[in-house]
């Protein structure tokens, strides 16, 4: 069964266009919501196309923040920069964080900032943000990704840095891996 919703920011849905494997963000989430502020970043004539189809046909949404969206985004963002121990984040993945908390929506990012606000921001951490490697690492455990041995595990994370040029780190990536294993007891 799909989850309901996820909203992205603009890195992880452009590297996500040139997974050969996209289709599976579609199986995994019902909508993937997509901010204005994300769509105004994306340049690149095949992520726009990918984007299109996906709009057209409802899997992909393209949200609006509200004006309470967009000033809590921004107090986010400046909390985000007040603490010296965390990386910045700019409004797009502020209002993702934002509106993934408001709707309990799965946040798609590859942004660092983003990724650790619900690790040491105590408020936000109910809010679930997943990188390619949690969503992949989903989408396997969840049958939408067909695996019988460890070998074909890390060949589907592998063709995902080959498309996407995007390496996952090592210790993360293993760490996939193992629980992939174990979730499908194969090994």
């Amino acid at each position: 069964m799909s989850l309901k919703l996820a909203i992205s920011d603009t890195c992880f849905i452009i590297d996500w266009s040139y997974y050969r494997k996209r289709r599976i963000l579609n199986e995994l989430f019902q909508t993937v919501l997509l901010p204005e502020q994300v769509l105004e970043e994306v340049e690149d004539e095949k992520v726009i196309s990918w984007i299109s189809k996906n709009l057209a046909s409802g899997k992909m949404l393209l949200f609006t923040p509200s004006p309470l969206d967009l000033r809590r985004a921004e107090e986010l963002m400046l909390e985000v920069a007040s603490r010296p121990y965390m990386r910045k984040i700019e409004i797009p993945e502020a209002l993702c964080l934002v509106v993934g908390f408001r709707l309990n929506a799965v946040v798609l990012t590859e942004n660092r900032g983003a990724l650790l606000v619900p690790r040491m921001i105590k408020e936000w951490e109910r809010v679930k943000v997943w990188r390619a490697l949690e969503t992949i690492k989903e989408a396997i455990k969840r049958g939408y990704v067909r695996v019988s041995n460890e070998e074909d595990i890390k060949r589907v994370f592998e063709e995902y840095e080959r498309d996407t040029r995007h390496i996952f780190p090592r210790r993360d990536l293993i760490k996939a891996i193992e629980e992939v294993l174990s979730c499908l007891r194969i090994g």
